[in-house]
């Protein structure tokens, strides 16, 4: 659980490649992620190209509509992201690996299916000192020129749609502390472990 609990978002990241032998172990670990009967039609597309990761960065940047910070409601000061800092214009932060999944765009779970691998490759990459950032906008990223290219160019089946990306590389500077957390009080149905409800 400590890797749950320690791990960062990171867009702050080194100007260092990822070594190949790693990727395969986060692969790895993301092959075992859990999806919606087992169907595992799931589909990774890792990209080590600065060039294009760039790019794409900069597309999934101007698909970006949300909420820009003000100066007291903000994302974060230590990894400031693009509703925080405007003049920030590629949302993949410059990673020097890019891994954006795929799925079929009938299935109804394939965005469940996609993030939770996601949550397992950012996991996985932490506990070898890898940085992440999951990333949406997606499906907008990849329906561009260069998104269908990439698509074509190394067989992404007919029908399956960009889902998630997650930039991958290692932090310049660090992982930050944890923000305190102010989820909502737990709300427990069923208050005895013998299975009685309190009427």
């Amino acid at each position: 659980m400590r890797g749950m609990k320690e791990r960062r978002t990171i867009r702050r990241f080194q100007d260092r490649q990822v070594p190949m032998e790693d990727l395969d172990r986060i692969l790895d670990a993301a092959a075992y992620s859990p999806n919606a009967g087992n169907r595992q039609t799931t589909v990774t597309l890792v990209c080590r190209d600065v060039n294009i990761n760039r790019a794409l960065g900069r597309i999934n940047r101007s698909a970006f509509h949300g909420r820009v910070s003000s100066g007291i409601d903000y994302v974060s000061v230590d990894e400031p992201s693009i509703a925080d800092d405007p003049s920030i214009k590629n949302a993949f932060y410059d990673a020097p690996t890019v891994i954006t999944l795929f799925g079929p765009g009938d299935f109804l779970y394939t965005a469940p299916d996609c993030w939770i691998m996601a949550s397992n490759i950012a996991l996985a990459a932490y506990s070898m000192g890898i940085g992440s950032c999951i990333l949406g906008r997606a499906e907008e990223t990849f329906d561009s020129e260069i998104g269908r290219r990439l698509v074509a160019e190394n067989g992404i089946p007919e029908g399956y749609t960009a889902a998630v990306h997650i930039a991958l590389g290692y932090p310049d500077g660090g992982f930050p502390e944890a923000k305190p957390r102010t989820y909502p009080e737990r709300i427990v149905v069923g208050r005895y472990d013998d299975g009685r409800y309190e009427e």
